[in-house]
């Protein structure tokens, strides 16, 4: 498999648990990990040791979005840009036939909600927050959430979570089917789900995921590059300009 700097990978038993590691900064993308993001799903479908994965953040956090420090540039180590690559995150996820299972040990916002709630499975800490606070911070909320949380909430939840920036709790997640269940301690109940899963006739498995991601795939086809592309539009304007500059000065 591919080195990463910022996804720590370690395959045991069929399972590939996949640890975004920036536990010094809340696992924000940077970056380095955004363009990791692109190559990781790829690498994990191509590894004929894995038959099932588990995702899950070092530290206390899951990932908290991405990464607004003043060094960060927005340049990408993959030739595409930025918005380029967050549409490949999510197209490479929907894309990767072996099950993924969420272990969020903590909170998951903006990028990182979306990796959750894009899992087959989720196991969700208690005490985690889950949100997409895009709109609150200038910009649309296009990678991912409002083109596809409605196929996985409907439409009239997703609009109350994106259009008013907010953020649930564990529980609250759960009880609308954003995520799956809610564990004291996600990183077993993941890693054991991943084991029942990865010993399943592997065919069976990965084509009944490959059926039902068909409306998923469905969804972003049809919002996923209009909403990155307002996204990019927003990220040029003064909305959003405004906000970086007020984080960056705080």
């Amino acid at each position: 498999m591919l080195e990463f700097t910022r996804i720590r990978v370690d395959v045991h038993d069929g399972v590939a648990t996949l640890t975004l590691n920036r536990p010094g900064h809340g696992n924000a993308v940077d970056d380095a990990m955004h363009s990791e993001l692109t190559r990781i799903f790829p690498a994990v479908r191509a590894d004929d040791r894995v038959r099932a994965v588990v995702l899950t953040g070092a530290g206390d956090t899951f990932c908290r979005g991405g990464d607004s420090s003043a060094s960060r540039t927005f340049t990408t180590s993959t030739g595409l840009t930025p918005i380029q690559e967050a549409r490949l995150i999510v197209e490479t996820l929907l894309d990767l036939d072996k099950p993924v299972i969420a272990a969020v040990n903590g909170d998951a916002l903006g990028l990182g909600a979306i990796l959750a709630t894009l899992a087959d499975a989720s196991f969700v800490v208690p005490s985690a927050s889950l949100g997409d606070r895009h709109v609150a911070g200038g910009v649309t909320a296009g990678n991912g959430s409002a083109a596809l949380w409605p196929a996985i909430i409907g439409v009239n939840r997703a609009k109350r979570l994106l259009l008013g920036a907010e953020v649930l709790t564990a529980r609250e997640a759960v009880d609308i089917g954003l995520v799956s269940s809610v564990a004291e301690d996600p990183l077993t109940a993941a890693t054991e789900l991943a084991t029942r899963w990865a010993a399943l006739p592997p065919f069976a498995l990965r084509s009944t995921k490959a059926v039902i991601n068909v409306h998923l795939k469905d969804a972003a086809a049809r919002a996923l590059g209009y909403g990155l592309a307002l996204e990019e539009q927003a990220m040029a304007g003064p909305e959003f300009a405004a906000v970086l500059a007020r984080r960056r000065s705080s």
